[in-house]
Parts: C-alpha cells; structure tokens; sequence
C-alpha cells in the first residue's frame, strides 16, 4: 500500500506459553523486531518503556498473574498505548470471550495452531490499517470517495453462507450475489470501479475460485479490490493456489460471524485508504 513505512516495526507478544512465543517470533522475526512477555503485567512493564515503538500486540486471553482482559483492560484506558492494534492469539474457542474481546478493542483474533501464512498476512495488514487511520486523522492522506458505499461481492453456491454474510454486511454495504465464478465475472463487469471486496467461495460449480480469480485478473477487474477467501477447502495444494492468485485473506467455514464481520470491514478500509 502507499505511504507504507519500510522501517522494520515491533511486535510485542504476551504469552504464557515459551513454545508458542517461540513460535511467534521464528514466523514474525525476519520482519519485526520482537519483544516478549509471560503475562499481561510483564507486559505492561514492557508497554511502559518500549509504548512509541510498539506497532502490535499479540495478546493470549488465559494466562496467569495478569490475563489478557485484565491486560487489555489497562491498555485501552491508558493514552499512550489505547492505539496500539491488539490481535488476540488464543486456543480458546468460547464464542462470549471472543466477542467480549472484540466490544473492548481487540482487532482480530488468530486461532492455535497457528498458520504462518494467516499470522503474517493479518499482522501486516492491520499495521498498514493503522497507520493508515493515523494519517487520515491527521489529513495526511485523504479515503476515496464514493457517492455510495461500494459493493461487497459474494460468491458462493450455498444459498444459506450467502444469507449469513449478507446479513452482516448489508447495513455498511450494498451487496451482490453470484452463485459462481462465471455470474461473479459478469459482475464484476457491470460494476467495475464500484465493488469494495469479494468474498470469494473457491468449490463451487460451473466456474470454480480459482479459475475465476485467473479470468478476473487477466481483465484486470481486480484491480485494488482486496479478495477474502471464504472456503472449507484444507488440501495444502489448494492452499497454495490460493495464496499464489494474491488472495488477501483466507477465512475458513464454518465461520464465526463475530469474527469475520470485524475482519471484511478492516480489509474494506484498508483498501480505501491511500
């Protein structure tokens, strides 16, 4: 993205467990410089020092002496450090815990076992996300404008993910459907210049994901459209061709509508800011 500083950034990771820091910081490490702590009140200590070079904090919900609401709860109330992106990364599967995170200001959520691809893809694009909102407020860079909102694409051929993603996104966002790639295609045609993002089911008949992706981006209909892969699709082959056509994200079914409601508007913004 534009205006993205190059400048190699910190990540600060707050986790009880050595071998998923260690984890952590081998998949993040190459990039970012990384700091570490036990449990939210080291990591306070760590905040107190170290806030203004801090860009993320990844954040495990359970853990002991200080857990991550109680963490989570001092960030978000203390000036220096209530911009700072919090991702929660956590096994914990509760969906009240989740969607509590989410009310008080956490970002994103990562699920263990991690992915190296999900971690990296999501913790590069929320710091662009946030420096982007930083500059715009303070008239640095300007959104696009739009007379309405853009539309969100939805391509699936299950009638009923169809109704359950438009119902989460139909109060932001004006959207279209196609029950594959090739009435995808054809709407991405009519409203090229005018579609925010697709979420793009990768089985399905007629036109499957991914030679839709292969035809769209040949007609550079894509282009700055961020593509969210919504599938139930796990073979390491296809994957890979998924991360290899650009895909932006990867959200695998069955989804959580908490989640993923958060995350679709974050990448929508993240592709309007220049």
């Amino acid at each position: 993205m534009d205006n993205y500083s190059t400048e190699k950034k910190t990540i600060l990771i707050v986790e009880d467990m050595g071998m998923n820091r260690q984890l952590l910081s081998v998949i993040l490490g190459e990039e970012y410089n990384i700091l570490e702590a036990e449990n939210g009140l080291e990591a306070l200590g760590i905040l107190e020092k170290e806030y203004s070079n801090i860009a993320l904090i990844m954040l495990d919900i359970i853990m002991p002496v200080m857990d991550g609401f109680t963490f989570l709860e001092y960030a978000k109330k203390t000036e220096e450090y209530k911009d700072i992106p919090i991702i929660f990364v956590t096994a914990e599967t509760y969906k009240d815990n989740i969607l509590k995170g989410l009310e008080k200001g956490v970002c994103d959520v990562i699920a263990k076992p991690f992915d190296p691809y999900l971690v990296t893809n999501r913790v590069s694009q929320l710091i662009r996300l946030t420096e982007g909102q930083k500059k715009k407020r303070f008239g640095q860079v300007q959104p696009v404008k739009q007379k309405e909102p853009g539309f969100v694409l939805i391509v699936d051929d299950a009638e009923m993910n169809r109704l359950l993603l438009k119902e989460m996104l139909h109060e932001k966002h004006r959207i279209l459907e196609a029950e594959d790639g090739e009435e995808a295609l054809g709407h991405l045609v009519a409203h090229q210049g005018e579609i925010a993002a697709v979420l793009l089911d990768i089985i399905m008949p007629v036109m499957d994901g991914i030679e839709m992706m292969g035809k769209a981006q040949s007609r550079m209909l894509l282009h700055d459209v961020p593509v969210i892969a919504i599938t139930a699709e796990s073979s390491p082959v296809k994957m890979q061709q998924i991360r290899d056509l650009g895909i932006c994200e990867i959200i695998h079914k069955p989804f959580d509508p908490t989640v993923i409601e958060n995350r679709i508007n974050n990448m929508i913004e993240l592709f309007t800011i220049k």
